[in-house]
């Protein structure tokens, strides 16, 4: 809940996420913040939570790419009063479940402090499960109510929810920054997407430490046509002291045919996204119950 009159960017996934990492090196860090030379690395609390550390990569992973936890937010408002709300998702994954209790304090101290150039300050009122139950509701915790789900029991519940359909609509909510035959795509190629979503999972295999391989996929979904637009959002990066855009490209893929094989994995990114960025908002997806469905960002 918004503490004062304030403003707050469109996108507000890159300001959450770089809120909080300052919150958890200010509340964590006992060194200098330089983390590469750092003699507490392996046991710092801040390497398992904000950067994700894992011991071993894929080939492809190159930087300090999030893969434990996503944040996701679908309100696009800028000016907000005193009193209004807004919400925003936090998902973990594998060993960073256990670490929620240092994210909610990170963003609580984030509320207090204000993010993005307004400095917009905020409390949080209440933290829901994906059932729709508190897990804190002002100052009270009730970890009985913290819920761990299996990402495979997500595609199986999804799949049959779009089930005995002749096309899939696949919409991205958020601006999706992917390579394609080693060039940026302007376009929705359907064997990028689906490599996309399993090198996610791939990822998130080496977080947990299991060195898993890529499918070999034999044939990929045949896309009927598609909407697309160019994206770009601007962040400010507190740690560099630089303000820099990311771009990408949204909208609208529909598809004839999807093999079952491609679809789980596609399904799974749902939660996991997929492409660059991720960790700033972008990659975020959805399969649409049907053409009309609209767009959350």
């Amino acid at each position: 809940k918004i503490v004062s009159d304030t403003k707050m960017p469109a996108f507000k996934v890159a300001a959450l996420r770089g809120g909080m990492g300052e919150m958890l090196l200010r509340q964590n860090c006992v060194s200098d913040r330089n983390c590469q030379v750092c003699r507490f690395r392996d046991a710092c609390v801040v390497m398992h939570t904000f950067y994700s550390y894992m011991p071993s990569k894929p080939s492809y992973v190159t930087g300090k790419e999030s893969v434990g936890y996503l944040i996701e937010c679908g309100d696009v408002r800028e000016n907000f009063p005193k009193g209004n709300e807004f919400e925003f998702s936090l998902l973990l994954f594998g060993e960073s479940i256990v670490f929620f209790n240092l994210f909610l304090q990170a963003f609580t101290q984030l509320g207090m402090e204000g993010i993005g150039r307004w400095k917009a300050r905020f409390w949080i009122a209440e933290v829901k499960n994906t059932e729709g139950i508190p897990i804190v509701r002002r100052e009270s915790v009730d970890m009985r109510n913290y819920q761990i789900k299996n990402l495979r029991d997500y595609v199986l519940r999804r799949k049959q929810e779009l089930s005995g359909r002749k096309t899939y609509v696949m919409r991205f909510l958020t601006p999706l920054s992917m390579k394609y035959q080693k060039n940026y795509m302007k376009e929705f190629y359907s064997e990028a997407l689906v490599k996309g979503a399993a090198r996610r999972i791939q990822m998130l295999n080496y977080y947990l430490g299991q060195e898993a391989e890529l499918p070999d996929f034999t044939e990929y979904p045949k896309i009927h046509s598609q909407e697309v637009k160019y994206a770009a959002v601007n962040r400010y990066s507190s740690t560099q002291d630089i303000r820099m855009t990311f771009y990408g490209i949204k909208g609208k893929i529909i598809f004839d045919w999807i093999p079952e094989t491609c679809l789980e994995y596609l399904l799974a990114g749902e939660l996991t996204h997929m492409g660059k960025n991720i960790s700033f908002g972008f990659g975020q997806y959805m399969f649409l119950k049907d053409h009309l469905q609209g767009e959350r960002r």
